[in-house]
């Protein structure tokens, strides 16, 4: 089988269709973050609310945070900034959710904004670093010790808060779990089509009669698919880093902080989902005779990775619902579902683990049946074979 995987990624890799790919991949990308950033980079002037006392010194600062990022670029104005004073809450908030503020400083001590994350501002960046100024500075004037300094050096000195309530860490788990769901949907179609069309085009060129002489099915299928997926998956890690880092870069979004723990619980379940899709395209593939035909055998598959992606958004609401529950427990849903109900704090350790075992046990199961299904449908050249006749094609 890693014969198998060895081959797929060296053939692959050195493709030009792979190649030119990958390149335009990165730099179209790489523009779509950069280009918008730089032909916005003229002047702006924010809207910042003001509820409570010690919010203007905070301001100020902000002020001169701008005017340091465009000290070596000449050409360049600073951001100004305009104060807008509330007297309560409830008219801040309002003023906020209608746009006429972009976000609303309270007491100096917290920042309210209408959303968090990939939605958020990245105004808030500038004013998290303002406020640390001021209070450094509040810090050295009294000779505080310097575990003070530290402190105020190791942490975000405002509070986030969004309009729904949710606090920071809240608003981030779910904006983590909301970007690998979409990560997770793009790969799973992105690349399991590349399953699709790769057992296609490898049945067209009667090389997989060469190999099914000294392989079993299983192993052919298995090397294949692992070969494509460790191909694609590099593909796409190499995709997401470069817009990851475009976007710290630019600063173009108010990225969240990442939690190792829900990374890796994101990382398990790509792995975990790709696999199944993966095996199941490939055998649509085989049913297959050509690449034209490869794509209506592949509905069921597509159709089952929309409804799952949709379902998981009823999740993202409503995390510990009945269906919610459900769906954990479902191999071609646990994919979409787990990630999430994990960042947002509903999934326990027993349902993790179960959700786990029921899925690796249902990818060691479609393995097989997959495997059946390849060897039937592989040697009927010229064709396309209905599900049946491949099953019973190794009899």
């Amino acid at each position: 089988m890693w014969l198998v995987t060895k081959r797929e990624i060296r053939e692959r890799a050195r493709t030009k269709g792979f190649l030119i790919s990958s390149i335009l991949t990165v730099v179209l990308i790489t523009a779509a973050i950069v280009l918008p950033t730089v032909a916005g980079d003229a002047a702006e002037t924010h809207r910042i609310g003001s509820l409570g006392a010690g919010n203007e010194a905070i301001v100020t600062a902000a002020a001169e945070v701008a005017a340091a990022e465009v000290a070596d670029q000449p050409a360049e104005e600073a951001d100004g900034f305009e104060i807008f004073n509330f007297s309560s809450r409830e008219e801040a908030a309002l003023a906020l959710q209608a746009g006429e503020v972009e976000v609303v400083l309270i007491d100096g001590e917290s920042v309210l904004v209408a959303t968090e994350g990939f939605g958020g501002t990245p105004l808030v960046g500038t004013l998290q670093q303002a406020a640390g100024a001021v209070r450094l500075q509040e810090l050295v004037a009294s000779n505080e010790e310097a575990a003070s300094v530290i402190d105020v050096l190791s942490r975000d000195p405002l509070a986030v808060t969004t309009l729904a309530g949710e606090d920071s860490a809240a608003a981030e788990r779910g904006t983590i779990a909301y970007g690998g769901l979409i990560l997770m949907y793009i790969a799973v179609l992105s690349y399991g089509n590349a399953a699709l069309t790769g057992v296609t085009e490898e049945k067209n060129n009667r090389v997989v009669e060469v190999l099914l002489a000294t392989l079993k099915p299983w192993q052919l299928l298995g090397g294949k698919v692992l070969g494509i997926g460790l191909l694609g998956l590099a593909q796409f890690a190499a995709t997401v880093i470069v817009a990851f880092v475009a976007l710290r870069a630019t600063n173009a979004l108010e990225l969240p902080d990442l939690d190792a723990s829900i990374v890796g619980v994101l990382v398990l379940w790509f792995v975990l989902g790709f696999s199944i899709f993966s095996v199941l395209y490939a055998a649509a593939g085989a049913l297959a005779s050509r690449p034209e035909e490869a794509q209506s055998a592949s509905l069921p598959m597509t159709m089952i990775a929309v409804l799952a992606f949709f379902l998981s958004f009823g999740v993202l609401s409503n995390p510990d619902s009945t269906l919610s529950r459900i769906v954990t427990f479902i191999p071609f849903t646990a994919p979409f579902v787990v990630p999430v109900r994990n960042a947002l704090g509903a999934l326990t350790l027993v349902e993790h683990v179960l959700a786990v075992i029921v899925t690796v046990l249902a990818i060691i199961l479609l393995i097989r049946v997959a495997a059946r299904i390849y060897s039937g449908g592989l040697l009927s050249i010229g064709r396309r074979v209905k599900l049946r006749e491949a099953w019973r094609g190794t009899n």
